[in-house]
C-alpha cells in the first residue's frame, strides 16, 4: 500500500512540474479569456469520465470479491468432500481420497494462483482434480449404507467440479483491452486538460494539478491491481486451501 501512495505522490509531483513548464513555454496564462469555455468543457468531460471510472471500479471490485468468494467456497467444499468419505466403510477409498485431496490442495498452495495470474490454467492441478472422478468411478458400493453415502459423494463432487470451473473462469476474466485503452486515453486527456488550464495564480494551479494527478494515479493503480486478483498489492491468496489442508491433517 505504501508503494501505491509513493507512486501517486511521485506522479503528482511530475505532473506539477509539467504544468509549470507548460505555463512558461505555452504561456497558458494569456488565455484567461477562454477559461469559461474550458471550464464548461471540463465540467462535461469530467462528469462523463467520473461515471465511466466509477463503473469500471465497481466492475473490477465486484469481480475481485466474487473470485475471492469462490476460492473460499471451493476450499470449504473440498474439506466437506473428504468429510463425506469418512462415512464410507471402505478404508482404502478414504485413504485414497485423502491422498488426492492433499495433493490437490498442496498444488494450489504451492502455485499461489500464479498460473491464473498469468492468464492460463494449471494443468497439474487439473490432472490431480480429475483423479477424484476416476477414484469415485471405480468404486462399487456393496451395501445400502455405502450406496447412500456414495450417492452423496457423487452429487457433491459434481457440485464441486462446477464450482471449481466457475472459480477458474472468474479468475481469468479481465477488462476488455479496448475499454482499458479508452480509460487510459480519457485519464490522460483529463490531466492534460487541467495542465493547460489558464490559472491566474500559478500556485493554485499547481495545487489543483497535484491533487488531481494524485487521485488519478491512485484510481488507475486500483483498477490495474483489482483487474488481476493474483498480481499486485491487493491479491487473493490460497489461505483458504491452507486452512482446509490443516483441518484435514489435524482434525480427521
Amino acid at each position: 500500500m505504501k508503494t501505491v501512495i509513493i507512486r501517486s505522490f511521485l506522479f503528482a509531483f511530475f505532473a506539477a512540474i509539467v504544468m509549470y513548464i507548460s505555463r512558461i513555454l505555452l504561456r497558458t496564462d494569456l488565455y484567461i479569456a477562454d477559461v469559461s469555455g474550458l471550464s464548461a468543457f471540463a465540467t462535461v468531460f469530467g462528469t462523463l469520465y467520473g461515471i465511466i471510472t466509477a463503473f469500471i471500479v465497481f466492475e473490477v471490485w465486484g469481480q475481485f470479491s466474487q473470485t475471492q468468494h469462490l476460492v473460499e467456497k471451493e476450499a470449504m467444499e473440498i474439506e466437506r468432500l473428504y468429510r463425506l468419505t469418512l462415512y464410507f466403510k471402505d478404508k482404502k477409498f478414504k485413504l485414497h481420497m485423502k491422498k488426492i485431496i492433499e495433493d490437490y490442495t498442496q498444488l494450489v498452495i504451492k502455485d499461489k494462483f500464479q498460473y491464473l495470474g498469468g492468464g492460463s490454467r494449471h494443468e497439474a492441478e487439473d490432472k490431480v482434480f480429475r483423479k477424484i472422478a476416476h477414484l469415485i468411478r471405480d468404486i462399487s458400493p456393496d451395501n445400502d449404507h455405502d450406496r447412500t453415502v456414495f450417492d452423496h459423494i457423487v452429487a457433491h463432487y459434481g457440485d464441486l467440479s462446477d464450482l471449481r470451473t466457475d472459480r477458474i473462469n472468474h479468475s481469468l476474466l479481465r477488462l476488455p483491452p479496448l475499454l482499458k485503452t479508452f480509460l487510459y486515453i480519457a485519464t490522460s486527456m483529463t490531466l492534460i486538460l487541467f495542465i493547460i488550464m489558464p490559472f491566474v495564480n500559478v500556485w493554485y494551479g499547481v495545487l489543483c494539478i497535484v491533487t488531481l494527478a494524485y487521485l488519478l494515479a491512485m484510481v488507475m493503480q486500483l483498477i490495474e491491481d483489482l483487474d488481476n486478483p493474483f498480481v499486485g498489492f491487493w491479491t487473493i491468496t490460497p489461505e483458504p486451501f491452507e486452512r482446509a489442508f490443516q483441518h484435514i491433517e489435524e482434525d480427521y
